[in-house]
């Protein structure tokens, strides 16, 4: 339009080939945008000069530099950008981490290296950050990195979890961890799980098993509490914090169904009832693992729906890895007639590892040769112990 303004300037007011002149004037103009917009490679007036400082600078594609550039549209010169790249590669920090920096957060460019950078920096420094430690918290969490309050924030999380290194892990499973209000969310919600039963070390596992669950709103896990309520588990019991990791994860509706298939696999209510309470984690399960646990505790081991709801952590184990491999060994041992294989199968399966071997492998190597290495191979999905149980049967 300013062009097409300008040439009409240039005509007499009464000019009787104005009119002419606008037409061609309009259809010149329009077929070059076209072109324009068709062919340039110029970014447009909504995408500035960063476009291609973002491109030419950390090898974003051009979709993803004009996404960024949204954020940074009022910048004009790379006057800025340039102050904190420097600023950053002086702290030990790579074009890499500068980048992936930049891509949580493109606002990264328009801090001021004297006004926010720097303090941030020192701040970090004097809490005893390591610039390796430094550069992977800027780089998983550029905008808590920006914040006023970042050193009040790290002290009050460190003595929580433990050290720096776990807060890290933890940064790493939620990047909102610092940027989150102490006051309005994370303090109220800490003090709730404190009144449920739950320890400061299982909060600080919560971190990692159920990263939003502390920097997530109030009421909503006001709502998760309830709900662990009402899968029978009471406030202050150990195994409130499985309740709590269940309901989190899952659905009113998921945890409903995983009811109902509970139930058409012959479990009785009750039965379904004392289950969750004892293992709320079982509801985590997935219906093809649950299914297949159970038909082979009930149709190989001979455990019936009764004695799993009593012990239904049972189901939580891994079928290829624990069950059936423990199963097989003490068939071996009972059909060798030795007193561990009348063991009572929840007792062998609930061991550790190392106290597994100790009880049920190593003491009966010799008499049985190759007992270790088949019990192995079983967990490794092969079953060659099954042929040295019908080997030892027929004898």
């Amino acid at each position: 339009m300013l062009l097409q303004k300008k040439l009409l300037c240039l005509l007499p007011y009464f000019s009787p080939t104005r009119t002419a002149v606008v037409s061609r004037t309009h259809g010149f103009l329009l077929t070059s945008l076209r072109f324009s917009h068709s062919t340039s490679k110029t970014p447009s007036p909504e995408c500035p000069f960063i476009v291609e400082y973002l491109i030419d600078s950390f090898g974003f594609s051009s979709d993803k530099a004009t996404k960024a550039s949204k954020h940074l549209a009022h910048l004009k010169t790379p006057s800025n950008p340039d102050s904190v790249r420097h600023f950053l590669k002086d702290h030990g920090f790579t074009d890499g981490d500068i980048r992936t920096a930049v891509s949580l957060d493109p606002k990264l460019l328009c801090a001021r290296v004297e006004k926010t950078l720097n303090p941030r920096m020192k701040d970090l420094q004097d809490i005893g950050f390591s610039q390796a430690e430094i550069v992977q918290l800027v780089s998983s969490t550029p905008s808590a990195f920006l914040r006023r309050y970042l050193q009040r924030k790290i002290e009050f999380w460190i003595p929580l979890l433990g050290s720096v290194e776990k807060l890290l892990k933890a940064i790493k499973m939620n990047r909102y961890l610092l940027s989150s209000d102490l006051e309005k969310i994370v303090i109220p919600n800490i003090a709730l799980l404190r009144e449920c039963g739950v320890s400061d070390r299982q909060i600080a596992q919560t971190l990692m098993s159920i990263p939003r669950l502390l920097t997530t709103n109030h009421n909503s896990v006001k709502t998760i509490v309830r709900r662990a309520e009402e899968l029978g588990v009471p406030r202050g019991s150990g195994l409130f914090w499985q309740a709590l990791k269940t309901t989190s994860c899952l659905s009113r509706r998921t945890v409903d169904a995983k009811f109902r298939f509970l139930k058409n696999l012959g479990w009785s209510e009750e039965q379904i009832s004392s289950a969750v309470i004892k293992a709320p984690n079982i509801l985590r399960m997935s219906e093809k693992n649950m299914r297949q646990s159970v038909e082979y505790l009930t149709t190989e081991v001979g455990c019936d729906h009764s004695y799993l709801a009593h012990r239904p952590i049972i189901l939580v184990y891994s079928l290829e890895q624990r069950l059936i491999p423990r199963n097989l060994v003490l068939k071996i041992l009972k059909a060798r007639g030795l007193h561990e294989g009348g063991s009572d199968f929840y007792s062998a399966v609930v061991l550790s590892e190392e106290k597994f071997l100790k009880k049920f492998i190593h003491p009966h190597e010799q008499r049985i040769p190759g007992l270790f290495e088949d019990y192995l191979a079983a967990r490794a999905g092969n079953v060659p112990i099954q042929g040295k149980l019908e080997g030892d049967m027929m004898e």
